[in-house]
This record gives structure tokens, sequence and C-alpha cells, in this order.
């Protein structure tokens, strides 16, 4: 199967401060999910419990802070592992794949909005 990004939606979540476009979903049977994403400022504190998420910086970088650990940068080329349930957050500008697994569905996201 081949997915051509241009094929795929481009999606703002200015809340979180991103652009998005899905590349893998679940309805793809991979058992994963895989999201191109842009970032420009500051993403929300969140967490999931269904997957683990592992971040790949393409270009740029950002600071994040997993649960109660010191907060670190990642830059180009660097990939950030966070476990389920996880609380995190991370802010800066980059472009990044993200990939869930098991894959990303709605309703996994939990926002800490306190």
């Amino acid at each position: 199967m081949l997915i051509r990004r241009e094929d795929t939606i481009k999606v703002a979540a200015p809340l979180d401060a991103v652009v998005m476009r899905a590349l893998v979903t679940a309805a793809h049977g991979a058992g994963m999910s895989v999201t191109w994403v842009r970032l420009a400022g500051r993403h929300r504190r969140l967490r999931t419990d269904r997957s683990a998420r592992v971040y790949y910086v393409l270009d740029g970088s950002a600071v994040f802070v997993l649960d109660d650990e010191p907060e670190f940068e990642a830059r180009q080329g660097d990939v950030v592992v966070v476990p389920r349930g996880i609380p995190y957050e991370f802010r800066g500008e980059m472009t990044y794949l993200v990939v869930n697994a098991p894959a990303f569905v709605d309703g996994d996201d939990v926002y800490d909005d306190a």
C-alpha cells in the first residue's frame, strides 16, 4: 500500500499549536498510526492510556517534559519515547512524525487543563 502525503488531509489544532496530516491510521490495519506534524508554540499537557508514542524530530527542536522529570531538548534526528499513561508536554518549533502503537483513535488523548 502506498500513501502519498498530498493525498492526506491537513488539519489544524490551534489549541496545541500544530498542523498535522494522518499518514497511517487504524483503518490501514497496520496496528499503529503515523502522523506528520508541524509544531509552532506550546502543545498542551496530555497523556494516552492506550498507546505508547514515539516522536521522531524531522527538523527544528522542542523542549519536552515527561511526567515530573527534568525537561530536555529534542533536536533534528532525535527520538522521544513516551510510555502509555505518562503525562507530558512540549514546546518549540519543529516538524516531526509521531507513531502510536496501537494506532491512535479519537478519544485517546487526555488533556490536563489544570
